[in-house]
């Protein structure tokens, strides 16, 4: 039942950043898309979860009654 979140921003090139909160049943994951390009392209340069960069760029959801802080930088 666990499914995966991927980011992929769509941010106007005048905005410096947004966020979102997503529940997955009992976990919640505060999402934080930070524009600093400007170029209005939206791809992303870094994407990390709790501090930590992950490479894949996603996330795995799960239902553990965590709160999890992911940054998207574009």
């Amino acid at each position: 039942m666990n499914g995966v979140l991927k980011i992929e921003p769509c941010i106007s090139t005048t905005l410096n950043e947004y966020n979102i909160r997503y529940e997955y049943f009992s976990s919640t994951y505060n999402i934080k898309v930070i524009n600093r390009s400007h170029d209005g392209l939206n791809t992303v340069k870094s994407f990390k979860v709790n501090g930590e960069e992950i490479l894949e760029k996603q996330v795995k959801l799960i239902d553990n009654s965590r709160i999890y802080e992911l940054e998207v930088v574009i």
